[in-house]
């Protein structure tokens, strides 16, 4: 019997070691998914790099910051990696491992912004070259673009393939991207030579070879052409400093706050042209929602962030060009609320047996991906299936102090014919009513279900709820129809896009 219990306390002293060890693994690592990845003293890719890693290094996670993580280096040092170039995962992986790529299956497919047709385009794709997959989310595709930027493009217009790493990096480091308004491509390597075409702004183009004396060999049409490397970026390549240029005394001009980047159009997925200093001063041409655009040289021309400038002046007779959509949601918190969770699957679908908590996730996160590439502060009361008390929902809208609270759920009744989308609120008067009414005017459109409006709900979410909060009730998983859309991913979108452009409407007014 004694025997018996040593036996049994050294099973479970065993035991504890290799729980302690797991929990030891257990804390929060990423890998590196490319070559020569930058490792920089601070979260922007204006800071200073320190440091360089390549695929398959795995680091410990310290903060996520916007779209950046601070990792810990050797010795107690920390550095900060940008997320396109990482994935969270396992301390390690393997050297060989392959990886999804996207190519545009036609030449001028546009890369935007967000995962919406509501953003703007960044830059175009074709044929030709693959860029590296990055996520899914309905029925769009996040890729990576050169110099630490991202894009989301239409899935249904490229193809995907799996390729190895090396040979993806080895292709991404050969990108170069036309920072020019208008660049010549030439026949051979001299000013003299023919033209055979040209290149707009923020293209993107394969390099072959980069000759001395300034000139780059790319790929074009089916053969190849050559154009003048000043004009263009490649990936890691160091960033002039702006120069600063008369300032014209019948415009109104900024003073920059800090460094920052002056960027080839009005959004942080533009490439960078140049940077310049604390208290540079440039005029001021035209503005586009928070940005401005800057004369940054005698010819050149160069958006910049608002948030980081001062204005002198007035801006009456400054052109407003079509207004990014971060004009009106960078800066704000918007939580939103996947209802139900773990043990509450909430209603079920009567033809596929889907459960409403896993819709509801789903359609959330497609949500969240147009929302947080707008600047906004986007809040998940819950990222995993998960249950969560109605109560402690409320409370992350309150702790966050929230702008809008946004409960997303699918509808059952005991009638099989209804058919329809509702969004309810619960003050009658207050600015939850017109953000309901915003939301389901765009999910209508969008969707294409019957409008069963805007209406009163005595939810507990609506109810006790400080924040302005709304419920969406997006179809019936009761209904035929309803059901379908709800269970199909094509749909979810739709509907992600419908809520998405009526919270954009909400925070313009």
């Amino acid at each position: 019997m004694k025997k018996r219990n040593q036996l049994l306390v050294l099973v479970l002293l065993f035991t504890l070691i290799l729980s302690l060890a797991a929990f030891a693994e257990e804390g929060r690592f990423l890998k590196v998914t490319a070559y020569g990845v930058n490792i920089r003293a601070g979260a922007g890719t204006d800071t200073d790099v320190i440091g360089r890693a390549d695929f398959g290094d795995s680091f410990e996670v310290l903060q996520v910051a916007d779209d950046w993580y601070q990792v810990r280096l050797a010795k107690g040092e920390v550095g900060w990696i940008h997320a396109s170039l990482v994935q969270e995962g396992a301390r390690f992986a393997a050297a060989d491992r392959s990886i999804e790529e996207v190519e545009a299956k036609e030449p001028g497919v546009n890369v935007r912004g967000g995962a919406s047709t509501s953003f703007e385009v960044v830059t175009t794709i074709g044929p030709g070259t693959r860029y590296l997959l990055l996520q899914k989310s309905g029925d769009w595709v996040q890729i990576r673009l050169p110099d630490e930027r991202t894009g989301w493009v239409a899935a249904w217009l490229v193809n995907l393939s799996e390729n190895k790493v090396k040979s993806t990096a080895s292709s991404e480091r050969q990108q170069a991207t036309v920072i020019a308004s208008q660049l010549n491509v030439r026949r051979a390597a001299s000013l003299s030579s023919e033209v055979i075409g040209t290149l707009q702004q923020n293209e993107i183009v394969q390099v072959r070879t980069v000759r001395e004396e300034g000139w780059l060999q790319i790929e074009y049409g089916e053969g190849v052409g050559y154009i003048a490397s000043e004009y263009v970026r490649l990936p890691g390549q160091s960033v002039q400093s702006a120069t600063t240029s008369p300032l014209d005394s019948s415009q109104p001009t900024l003073t920059l706050k800090a460094q920052v980047n002056l960027r080839t159009g009005p959004g942080t997925n533009f490439p960078v042209i140049e940077t310049a200093r604390t208290g540079s001063q440039f005029s001021i041409l035209a503005k586009s929602g928070a940005w401005y655009q800057i004369a940054a040289g005698s010819e050149q021309k160069a958006w910049v962030a608002g948030w980081l400038v001062e204005v002198n002046g007035s801006l009456s007779g400054i052109r407003e060009e079509q207004p990014t959509l971060d004009s009106s949601l960078r800066g704000t918190t918007i939580v939103l609320d996947a209802g139900h969770g773990g043990i509450d699957v909430g209603a079920i679908g009567r033809a596929s047996g889907a459960f409403e908590k896993d819709l509801n996730l789903s359609l959330a996160q497609m949500l969240a991906n147009k929302l947080i590439t707008t600047g906004a502060h986007v809040v998940m009361t819950r990222a995993d299936d998960r249950f969560l008390s109605l109560q402690g929902r409320v409370e992350i809208a309150e702790d966050n102090r929230a702008d809008l609270f946004v409960s997303l759920h699918y509808n059952t009744h005991q009638d099989p014919s209804l058919s329809g989308s509702i969004t309810f609120y619960h003050s009658e008067a207050g600015e939850d009513r017109r953000a309901a009414e915003r939301v389901q005017q765009e999910l209508v459109r969008s969707l294409g279900l019957p409008d069963l409006g805007a209406r009163f709900g005595d939810y507990y979410v609506l109810r006790e709820n400080q924040t302005p909060a709304i419920l969406v009730e997006t179809a019936f998983l009761t209904h035929v129809e309803d059901e379908r859309h709800a269970t199909d991913l094509a749909a979810q979108e739709k509907a992600a896009e419908g809520i998405f452009r009526g919270i954009v409407a909400v925070f313009e007014e």
